[in-house]
């Protein structure tokens, strides 16, 4: 019996390539380089064009206000007090101020106004709505205004006061020597402050009438002690008034030949309509002069106010700026076209050695300006010859220009559409409607166009 051989041998089989597995690790890979590339790329947004609209532009300048003012002054040296609130109308003969000359009557009515006189319903609601206006108006880097609520308040409260004791004035034992009430020569709205530009003429301004570093303001209130001939009130007699603002050459030759505005006052929520006139300062700078008839009374305490011209142009289609790009195109000269039933086309010369040969192209034509057809460079090579129609003369191509547009998106891949501007502000473009080879309503733009290429598959 043969002896059996007790030595085994492992069968180690062949390592083979799991086709499944690879196919698994390929797509994990992707997907995560995928995902990964997405959330660190910058994103592409899309914007659609809108209805035409047109960009409303609020130019906001600080004016010189210039009024038909009338000043008064004292006749004598005394103290003075007030019987029209400031800002009120005065008719002739109506007692605007008292003058008391030996201040009697001024102690007496300081005596009255610390010894908790008291106020009527009419006169606390006035001076809550001097107070709830200067909140509302407010700004803390004008912080002088607080000084003019303080005159203006003492004044209100005092008038209220005096117009009382006025009507006391014989039981109180006064010297009529001393004291005379002053009547109204002419009728209008008092104000109480005088600053020198008092009968200041609009062709006077010059750069310097507009530094308020430099403006000088008296307010006078009651109780106030005057010399003989000094000022004590102003008269504003008529409702025209007139805002001066400083222009720039470019300013004023766009408004050169303007007539009219429209205009807000942010002060106080008003707009409207105004007059408008270019003219020329005394230091020979370029002005704008708004006349007004209206919101005279609104701003007689003031000199100098903040308004806004609104500036509205033609209508366009509105497009973000972050859309717009730059395209080179060759340019042509329009006489070597040739227009027929199907558009434009060219003669291009081809060289070879039978001799010169003419074939008609067609390509496409995004603009025409100065005499001049902008071509796609994607379908026109420089260096290539065209042949002008009917005559022995040529024309190489190889001039470039420059047209702005679009990434037109609506196919999913990028194609440039070209924008003629009508008017910008910082964020936003109003572009032409129907221009052949540019953008239309709803159409989908991309948002930033320096994140693709022209031809790029976005979606």
């Amino acid at each position: 019996m043969a002896k059996k051989n007790s030595k085994v041998i492992r069968y180690r089989k062949p390592k083979s390539i799991n086709i499944g597995f690879l196919i698994f690790a390929f797509i994990f890979i992707y997907l995560a380089y995928s995902v990964i590339s997405y959330a660190f790329r910058d994103k592409m947004q899309i914007y659609e064009v809108g209805q035409e609209v047109a960009l409303v532009k609020d130019t906001t300048y600080t004016g010189l206000i210039l009024r038909t003012e009338e000043v008064t002054n004292t006749q004598a040296a005394g103290y003075v007090n007030f019987y029209i609130r400031e800002g009120n109308r005065a008719s002739v003969n109506s007692v605007v101020y008292s003058l008391d000359e030996n201040g009697q009557f001024t102690e007496m009515l300081t005596s009255n106004a610390s010894d908790n006189s008291k106020l009527s319903h009419d006169n606390l609601s006035d001076l809550k709505r001097s107070l709830a206006n200067f909140n509302l108006s407010y700004k803390s880097e004008q912080f002088q205004d607080v000084y003019d609520l303080k005159y203006t308040i003492d004044n209100k409260l005092l008038s209220f006061v005096s117009t009382n004791s006025l009507e006391d004035l014989e039981a109180l034992g006064i010297d009529p020597n001393f004291f005379h009430t002053i009547p109204a020569e002419k009728s209008g709205v008092i104000e109480y402050y005088t600053d020198g530009f008092e009968g200041f003429d609009a062709g006077s301004v010059d750069a310097d009438t507009f530094d308020k570093s430099k403006y000088e303001r008296k307010d006078i209130r009651s109780s106030d002690l005057l010399e003989g001939g000094a000022p004590v009130y102003k008269t504003i007699t008529s409702e025209a008034w007139s805002i001066v603002i400083p222009l720039s050459d470019e300013e004023a030759a766009a408004y050169q030949d303007i007539k009219s505005v429209d205009v807000t006052f942010p002060e106080k929520g008003l707009s409207t309509t105004v007059k408008f006139s270019v003219f020329t300062g005394a230091d020979s700078e370029s002005y704008g002069k708004m006349d007004l008839t209206r919101f005279m009374v609104q701003f007689a305490n003031q000199r100098f106010l903040e308004v806004e011209i609104n500036n509205s142009e033609e209508k366009g289609l509105k497009i973000p700026k972050s859309a717009v790009l730059d395209k080179e195109f060759y340019t042509v000269p329009v006489e070597y076209g040739t227009k027929g039933e199907d558009g434009i086309t060219f003669n291009k010369e081809n060289y070879s050695a039978g001799g010169p040969t003419v074939e008609v192209i067609q390509p496409t034509i995004y603009y025409e300006a100065d005499g001049r057809y902008y071509l796609d460079p994607s379908e026109v090579e420089g260096g290539l010859t065209l042949a002008k129609p009917d005559s022995s003369d040529r024309y190489t191509v190889g001039e470039k220009a420059t047209l702005k547009g679009v990434y037109n998106v609506n196919k999913g891949y990028a194609v440039f559409k070209q924008i003629e501007i009508i008017d910008e502000n910082e964020e936003y473009l109003i572009v032409k409607k129907g221009m052949d080879y540019g953008v239309a309503v709803y159409d989908h733009i991309l948002l930033d166009s320096r994140l693709a290429a022209e031809g790029e598959i976005l979606y």
